[in-house]
């Protein structure tokens, strides 16, 4: 008899039989049903193995001895069969085997039978085993087995079907995802593609099991995951002894997408700074971007989900007027590239008299990407003037109609004052009360200096 017993881990149990017998002629049977796997422990879950006869001329009585495996399984009980309901039975433990005799009711059936269950003996699994293929079987010694008709005449057979007993441990499915948190993909409304790679199995003798996945929401697990939800997928394998394990991964798709902005800054810029670029693109988002030489990346801008971005706006607050650019879907994300004019100190999108007095009362402050610092060299300098220059009187360009006014190309030192700008009045450099563009010109000749008495020009 095999006694294969598996010795690295403690399985919980269940049989399964292995019919040794041809589909004819007249046999006595040994098989068992399925456990319950749910049924107490490894050492306490119990099976019931059942006698028949099949093929049978008028079959009233039998007699049989049943050995078994000790080290696999121990006997528990034994009952009439379902159709051979007089049961007489002994069992010597220390033989490993179990001895009975059985017959039919007379007035149910006087003639006999030719098929029907003969008895039912129970069983436990006392010990691991992956594979023991005679753990129960009809035996030759102790009581001679025999089947008799209604004369008492002894009937052929072939005596069939050892119990073999696979008993299998619970088991843990193996390399399960971690749960997922995402943007919504670019360029759709649906959601996010989250492609989770699916956890192993294996019972505790080594064999695959099928994994299967189930998501909270029904849907297919290649299908869109909703945004602004969190869908839970349930991993799940039961092996042949009912033995289950699930696992949930959850799948959280955010209430918006991402956007890469590439930054440019158009002119001669030789430093490094952060600047504040206001992103627009559905809504309005204020992002930090290190620039190098006049390029940086605005990364992982968060936008309301939309199935596309035809006109994005970028604008660096303290430095440009606003440009807008075309976005794509790279990957999963939105991606766009701007470039932009710089010479708006005061963030009104226009550069104008005003820029051009911001720039004067911050001559020569050493901020790099500070006001008016437009080519992030070390401080404000004639060097940034020629930024105000070049784009003088020019307005931002938005998605849409520009909706900012017209630029200013003169303002009394009375208004400036009277609007909290009257720090602006250091750029009157000809003192005639205005701002213009004819202070403007007096810089060009002669620099930051104060003439000692005002000066009246009449054209720039």
């Amino acid at each position: 008899m095999n006694r294969r017993v598996n010795a690295f881990t403690f399985l919980a149990a269940s049989a399964v039989a292995l019919c040794a017998s041809s589909s004819f002629g007249q046999v006595l049977s040994v098989n068992a049903s399925p456990l319950n796997s749910s049924a107490g422990d490894a050492t306490s879950r119990e099976f019931t193995v059942n006698v028949n006869i099949a093929g049978m001329i008028g079959a009233v009585g039998a007699q049989a001895t049943v050995a078994f495996d000790p080290a696999v399984v121990s006997f528990v009980s034994a009952a009439a069969g379902t159709d051979f309901t007089t049961l007489i039975y002994s069992s010597t433990a220390t033989a490993n085997k179990v001895v009975f005799a059985t017959g039919i009711d007379p007035s149910a059936s006087a003639a006999g039978i030719a098929a029907g269950n003969v008895a039912k003996l129970t069983f436990r699994t006392v010990a691991p085993s992956c594979s023991d293929l005679d753990a129960i079987v009809l035996s030759t010694s102790a009581l001679t087995t025999r089947i008799t008709d209604s004369n008492g005449v002894a009937l052929a057979f072939t005596q069939a079907d050892n119990v073999s007993i696979t008993s299998l441990a619970p088991f843990t499915l193996a390399a399960v995802p971690a749960n997922v948190a995402v943007a919504a993909d670019a360029g759709t409304v649906a959601g996010a593609l989250v492609s989770l790679v699916a956890p192993t199995a294996a019972d505790s003798c080594g064999t695959p099991l099928t994994v299967t996945a189930t998501r909270s929401d029904s849907a297919l697990l290649a299908a869109y995951y909703p945004p602004n939800l969190t869908t839970t997928v349930t991993y799940t394998a039961t092996d042949a002894a009912g033995n289950t394990d699930s696992k949930n991964v959850t799948v959280a798709v955010a209430n918006y997408q991402l956007l890469d902005a590439a930054i440019s800054l158009n002119g001669s810029i030789t430093g490094s700074s952060t600047r504040s670029v206001r992103v627009i693109a559905g809504s309005t988002q204020l992002v930090n971007v290190g620039m190098t030489n006049g390029s940086g990346i605005a990364s992982n801008v968060q936008v309301p989900i939309a199935a596309s971005y035809p006109c994005i706006t970028a604008k660096d607050a303290g430095h440009s007027l606003s440009n807008t650019g075309v976005s794509s879907v790279v990957g999963v994300e939105y991606a766009a590239s701007i470039a932009l004019d710089q010479g708006d100190s005061n963030d009104d999108n226009l550069v104008d008299i005003l820029d051009f007095g911001i720039y004067v009362g911050k001559f020569g402050v050493a901020v790099a990407g500070g006001s008016s610092n437009f080519n992030d060299d070390l401080a404000v300098t004639s060097g940034d003037f020629g930024f105000i220059s070049l784009n003088f009187a020019d307005t931002g360009i938005v998605c849409g109609a520009f909706t900012g006014g017209a630029p200013r190309t003169a303002v009394s030192v009375k208004e400036l004052r009277r609007s909290g700008m009257g720090e602006l009045a250091g750029a009157d450099f000809n003192r005639d009360g205005m701002l213009d563009v004819n202070d403007v010109v007096y810089y060009m000749q002669n620099g930051i200096r104060q003439p000692a008495k005002p000066i009246v020009t009449t054209q720039w």
